[in-house]
This record gives C-alpha cells, structure tokens and sequence, in this order.
C-alpha cells in the first residue's frame, strides 16, 4: 500500500540557497488565539516547496527496514569508516571521509545479496525480503554516518595516556568513557526530536542531498534536459574517484607544493643565509601573512589544488549562503584582525613569540619562519615555546605552581587568542540569533509539548503510521549512560567528580535547542567546547584531565545528539520506521566507539617514540624521549595536530585555569569583550529586517560569520579555493546548467572524497608510516622542504638535506654537511 497526498504529481521545484534561507529564517507568527495567519501558510508553502524538490510524498508502510542486508553492510561500513576517519584524525590537516561513500560502495552490494541471498532468517532477521530498497539503503548510511562521525573522546583518551603519560589508564575504562560520550546525545536525541525533528520548518538541509543519492540510486535513470546525461551516477562516481585518486598524487608525495601555493613569499624579500632573523620588517611581515603552512603564518592569497585541504570546508554540500557567511566572516577575522593585533603587539609580545633562536629554522627547528602564528603552541613571557606537558605534575594531574610562576605570563599567539574572541562571540551570538528569530515558536512548542502541533504536517502524517519510540527509552537510556558516566570519570581515572557529570550533561540540555536549531536551518553546527572549557575552568583550575574530561562530555553529549537529531530526520523524511532508526542508531555508536579506541592506541603507538630527547623540562624526566607523533620532527603531514589543539586548550583551561590566563591582569582579558558582541551583533540584523522585510538581512548570520571552521595548526590555504569551488558549482553550474548539477554535483563531491581518502592512506602506508620505508624525493622547487617555500633559503636546504637523508631508515649526519654545519644559527 503506497500513501500519496493531493500534490505528489507537482513538478519538480529549482532548490535554491536563498529560497532556502528565505523561508526558514523568516519566523512563523501565528496570532494571539495561537492560530498561524495567512503569511504563515505562504512561508509553509515555500518550505514544502524546497522539501517536495527531493522528498516524495508518498509511503509504502510495507517495506521491510532493519534486514540482515542492513546488519550487515551497516556493520561493514561502520567498522571501515570509523577505523579510516580515525587515521585520517592523526593528520596535520585533518580529512573525514563522508558517509556517502557507504551509500554509493554499498548499492552494488545489496543488489547482489538480494539476488544471492535464500530466504529466511538469521538472529530475527529477514536474509532477503526482496528488492533492495530505499529504507534499507537509508539504514545503512545512518550506520555508516556514525562510523564517520570523529569519536571526540579520543582526543581526552590520548591526551591522557600519551600526551600526560598517563599509562595506567585502563583500556576499559577508555572504551566505557568512549561509549558514554557518544551515547549521552543519544538521550538527548530522542528528547529534543519533536522541537527539532518534526516541525516542518527544520529543514536539516544536509539531508536533503542524501536523500536525492539515495532517490537516484533506486529510481530507473533517466536522461537529462534533450536526452543528454545519460551516464549513470554510479558509473560517474567511480571515474570520478579514478581520476581524483590520480591527481591527489600530485599534491600529497610528487609535487607537495600544490597544496599550499603561498603568494606573498614570492615577493617576500630575500633573507639573511646566516640568520634565524629575518632581514627586514617587510620579510617577516609579508612572510607571515603569506605562509600557510602548521606552525607558519595566516595563508593571505595563498591557494591549493588539493581535495584533502579543499573539503575541510564541504564547499559542494554546504548551502551557498551559509559558505559565503563562513568564509568572509573568517576572511575578516584572518585577514584584517589578526594581522593588525600581530604587527601592533595588541597583547603585549605578538610578535615576539617564536623568535627564540634555538626554536627557530636551524635545520631541525620548531618553527620554520623564525616566529610563528599558526600555532597552539604555549610559551613563557619571553616567547620561547613551553611543552604544555611540562606545566603537569605527571603523579597527580596538577599544575605545577613554581615552574608556572617562574614562566608566567603564559602567551599564545595572536591567531590562536583571536580565535578564542571568536568563540565567545559565536557562543553568545547563537543563542540571541535564535532567541530573536524563533524564540516565540520555541516557548509556544515548549508550552504544549503534550499535544501534536505537526498533525497537519504531510510527513508527520505519514510518519505515524508507525509506532514510535517512547520517551521512556530515551531517558532510560540517559540514566544508564549518567551512572555509567559517574563511574568511569570518577573512579576510572578521568579525574571529574560526580557533580561534574551532571553539571556537563545540563549544559548540553540547555544548549541543544538552540544550537540545533541554527543547525537545522543553515547545515552548521556552532560548538560547545569553548564555553565548557570556560565553565569548569573556573570551578576546577588547575585540573587538566578534569577539564579535558568535562569538555568532551558535555561538548559531545549536544555535538553527537545534533548528529542523531538529523539522522531521525533523515528517517522521518525517507519514512523508515523509528524503532528500526532507534536500534541502527544505538549499536552503530556503540560499535564505532569501541573501534576507534583501539584504532588510535595502534596508531599512535606503531609510529614509536623518538630518538632525540627534546626540550628537557628540569625536575621532568618525562619531557625527553616522546612519542614521535609530539616531537619536532613528526612524520611529514601526520603531526596529530588535533590532538595537540586539545591538550594546549587543556592546559590553558585547566591546568592554568581561565582565571589567570583570560583574568584581570592577564595579556588575553580583552578577549572577553567578544561576549558583549555577541550579544549586540545579532541584533543590527535582526533590527534592519524588521525595518526592511524585503531586504537580504535575514541571509545575515552572525553566529556563522564569527565561527572559526578552521583547525588551528593546519594548512590555511584552505581560505580562498573552498569559495571558489563553491561558487563554481553551486551557482555557475547550478544557473547554466541545472540538470547537470541536480544529478552529478553530490556525487561528485562523495567521489572526490573517496578518491582522496584512497590516495591519503595509500601514500601513507608506503611512504610515511614505516620509517624504514619512508621516502622524502630530492629538495626542489616542487618539494620545499616547508612544503611552500616560505622559509628562508638556508632552512630550505638544510632541512631538505635532513628529509632526504633520512630516507629508508638512515639517519642524517649534519657533520658530513659542510654548509649547514657552518652556519652559526641564532646569529643575528
């Protein structure tokens, strides 16, 4: 039986961006006898109109959902992406491969096991119930999106047992930890789904370019406009792989500097063959602004031709609008702001920090410029780096107080104090963006949550047909993840009390919402972390692991229930049985948990520790001997930058405490003013859109312009190519030729993920992961040894010397090199 409504003949309706946001970030009024007026159904009208542009509405309540298929290739692709994405996680630029490549790889297979397969059961489960179907599929992707999705605790687990030397923390413990995180949102989920699943207005736009794969793959293919394109997408995904796969060879091991095309330092003025100080004012200016590179400078006009930098910002499935917002709000921030704090020493050594010669490019130096901007790193009241590790008593996980007196004030550099501005502008500027345009709708659906205000909602409609999952489960499911939860962080080792958990677990209930429903509408989620780190910071100083571990509880509990919030809507649009989702959902995050945990110990510890003691830290042993994954001389583009972001933000949150670092007194108080702006911003265009309704203010989104989507200490050559993709696909190609665009553009942007995916693992595994094996090509004009050539020339030779001699396991003897054995670095 298929259910159909009057209008399921309509044509098909052009998606557009400003359609889009037009519809959804104009609140409906409904009058004071809570009746919606007539402008409430003409913007219904638009909604339904965006949504009936790839979701049927029809239903057959017949077809089977949770099969053996879907156990078994959703366990497949689970276990694939989750082990993948958390290898691609140990990169210096971190790259996810997308849960539609579970969709596209997994098609194929399904039509063959509903040919192959007998009939019958296994472990309740149909083994074929006939044609592979669209809920089947839709199961499998959600399976396949929670091993994709990056476990966060990882980063808390690591930090911990590598990064403090923590080696007493059990594997049990890790895993529970792991499983809790992730399931915590899991509750919260459920909870929150009848404000941000059923309401036609979260539209959760993501959804709908993976509901048109998953249409296209299981309707007859068609031609396009006058009979043309009529290569299959399937066929066209896997020659876009092939082709993507090839070229990702150019940027990744043949000819690095593809990746990061800096500009500027071709025009740098030369410096100083005998210097670690630039020659000039104007070098180390245009040379930072210039460089791109972890560790370098801010990447001004700098381009690169390589997918794994270009995706960071999924410039293909990221709405228009909301990509513009983004990147020019980052252009502001990167470009104008913080070259003027840098240059003006806005708080106090800017342009100081990094400069001490024994840290700089001297063959085998921390910062290749001679000073540095992109960078977490921590340094003391003179600007020379500080391991955050040595400011932690290893025993009890306290900072220690004489050496931190001894080093304090502790600075940052101007990028990485600008981008905790950022944050507390998003934080405050989301809840008053949301406040302001939907807060009326919220509190009135907040009021009568007992009755179903989406009864006359098409897919609502549709969707109870089926039972659903009752409320009870999801906060069972809550209880048992609070208990559990109490135990491992209090007795496990993760060193947060009782009161604590609970404590992260309300600031999660109090910002899902909110920050949900930002997510709903534009596809981008505004973080967390930042204000948990902030809040317990305050409560907790100089507790590392305690601060670390309340982060990543109460940041994952609303990040992973965001995640599973769209996935039900993902369900409610494609009508797949809510039980079916609830136990897809649930094992999936279990399992992908579980299989990150041991992924990452194998990683981390398979690339050793390293040879050289560096940075000896008095009274710590410790500092001495890494693992080569903290050291100096990581493997090229696997430097675990992420895991070192959280362990710096550990140690200025917690073992430093906010108090001292962001206090009266500190460098970084100023930042704090980012509060008042986000609290005054969002309303100049809330204002000019009540002045001027037919005006573009409702497209103006403060919370996403002030948002830094970017990874500190990773390639920022990602600012100009992402907009040009986008701009490219999403509105040249889109205008011109839509049928185009309509059937190939996601696909592509799935391909080009896979094909990348495939190049980064392969050119890992052969030339990086096995130091006996590792092969770094000749130093040239195409393969400098900062990868862009922005450093001086004397560290470009040396330190290519050191790469290439190191080739397959031998060690490079500076002796037998006479030039880079004379210089006399630090030498001014």
């Amino acid at each position: 039986m298929v259910h159909t409504t009057e209008e399921d003949e309509q044509g098909p309706y052009v998606l557009s961006e400003g359609d889009l946001q037009d519809a959804v970030e104009r609140k409906i009024e409904f009058d004071k006898n809570g009746e919606a007026d007539p402008e409430s159904g003409e913007i219904l009208d638009e909604i339904y109109d965006i949504v009936d542009a790839v979701v049927p509405r029809t239903d057959d309540p017949t077809l089977p959902a949770l099969t053996f298929r879907v156990a078994f290739l959703g366990i497949i692709f689970n276990v694939l992406l989750s082990a993948v994405n958390t290898l691609f996680y140990f990169r210096t630029n971190y790259f996810q491969l997308n849960a539609i490549v579970g969709v596209l790889v997994s098609y194929p297979i399904g039509i063959f096991m509903s040919w192959a397969l007998p009939t019958g059961k296994v472990f309740g489960l149909t083994l074929n119930p006939g044609k592979f179907n669209h809920k089947e599929h839709a199961l499998i992707y959600v399976a396949s999106s929670c091993g994709a999705n990056f476990t966060y605790a990882l980063l808390n687990i690591i930090g911990q047992k590598y990064q403090l030397y923590q080696p007493d923390l059990t594997t049990v413990a890790c895993v529970f930890f792991a499983i809790v995180t992730q399931c915590f949102g899991y509750g919260l989920a459920g909870l929150c789904r009848r404000y941000l699943v059923r309401p036609a207005a979260m539209l959760w736009p993501t959804n709908l370019s993976i509901i048109a794969m998953l249409n296209s793959l299981h309707e007859p293919n068609t031609p396009g406009a006058n009979g043309k394109l009529r290569l299959s997408r399937f066929a066209f995904f896997w020659i876009a792989v092939a082709l993507i796969f090839l070229w990702e060879w150019f940027p990744l091991f043949l000819m690095p500097v593809l990746a990061s095309i800096s500009l500027l330092c071709y025009v740098a003025p030369k410096l100083s063959n005998d210097s670690a100080i630039p020659s000039s004012y104007t070098a180390k200016v245009l040379r930072g602004l210039g460089s791109a590179q972890p560790r370098g400078g801010i990447g001004l006009f700098a381009l690169t031709l390589d997918w794994s930098v270009i995706q960071v910002q999924n410039p293909i499935t990221t709405p228009l609008w909301a990509l513009l917002n983004q990147v020019l709000g980052v252009w502001f921030f990167l470009y104008v702001i913080i070259p003027l704090v840098w240059v003006n020493n806005a708080f106090g050594k800017d342009f100081d920090i990094g400069t001490n010669p024994h840290q700089g490019p001297n063959g085998t130096g921390r910062y290749f410029l001679g000073f540095t901007l992109n960078t977490p790193d921590l340094f003391d009241n003179n600007g020379s780096y500080v391991p955050s590790r040595s400011l932690v008593d290893k025993a009890s996980l306290r900072l220690k107080e004489d050496l931190y007196n001894q080093l304090a004030p502790m600075r940052i550099t101007s990028y990485f104090a600008i981008e905790y501005l950022t944050s507390f502008i998003v934080f405050v500027s989301a809840l008053v963006h949301v406040g302001l345009w939907y807060g009326s709708d919220i509190w009135r659906r907040f009021r009568t949550a007992m009755r179903d205000l989406d009864s006359s909602d098409v897919h609502a409609k549709m969707m109870d047909v089926y039972p659903d999952v009752p409320d009870l489960w999801y906060i069972i499911l809550l209880a048992v993840n609070l208990v559990v939860a109490i135990a491992v962080c209090q007795w496990g080792g993760f060193d947060l009390p009782w009161w604590g958990v609970i404590l992260g677990l309300l600031l999660a209930i109090v910002s899902v919402i909110p920050i949900g429903t930002i997510q709903a509408i534009s596809g981008q989620q505004i973080g967390l972390n930042v204000m948990s780190e902030f809040l317990i910071g305050l409560i907790l100083p100089g507790r590392i692991a305690a601060v670390m571990s309340f982060k990543t509880l109460s940041y994952m509990s609303m990040y992973q229930g965001l995640q599973l919030v769209a996935d039900l809507k993902l369900g409610h649009y494609l009508k797949v049985p809510p039980r079916a989702m609830f136990t897809v959902q649930l094992f999936g995050t279990i399992l992908a948990a579980v299989v990150s945990v041991f992924v990452s110990f194998g990683i981390y510890e398979s690339f050793g520790r390293s040879d050289k003691a560096e940075y000896i830290v008095p009274n710590d042993p410790s500092s001495g001997k890494i693992w080569k994954l903290q050291s100096d001389e990581p493997p090229l583009g696997w430097t675990a930058s992420s895991f070192n972001v959280f362990l710096n933000a550990g140690a200025i949150w917690g073992a430093i405490g906010p108090a001292r670092f962001f206090g009266p007194g500190s460098p970084y108080v100023s930042t704090l003013w980012g509060f008042l702006a986000g609290f005054v911003a969002p309303i100049i265009p809330f204002a000019m859109h009540k002045l001027y309704p037919n005006g573009y203010w409702h497209l103006v989104n403060v919370p996403l312009i002030a948002v830094f989507p970017v990874q500190i200490n990773s390639s920022r050559a990602d600012m100009i190519m992402p907009l040009v993709v986008g701009l490219a696909v999403n509105y040249f190609v889109k205008k011109h030729n839509h049928a185009w665009w309509k059937k190939y553009a996601y696909v592509l942007s799935a391909a080009a993920d896979s094909g990348t995916a495939v190049a980064l693992t392969v050119t890992f595994f052969a030339f990086t992961f096995n130091a006996a094996y590792q092969i770094t090509l000749p130093f040239s004009k195409v393969q400098f040894a900062d990868a862009e050539g922005c450093a001086p020339d004397y560290y470009l030779t040396c330190q290519g010397n050191a790469n290439y001699g190191g080739n397959f396991g031998r060690e490079y003897d500076i002796t037998k090199d006479d030039y880079c054995n004379s210089i006399s670095f630090g030498q001014a």
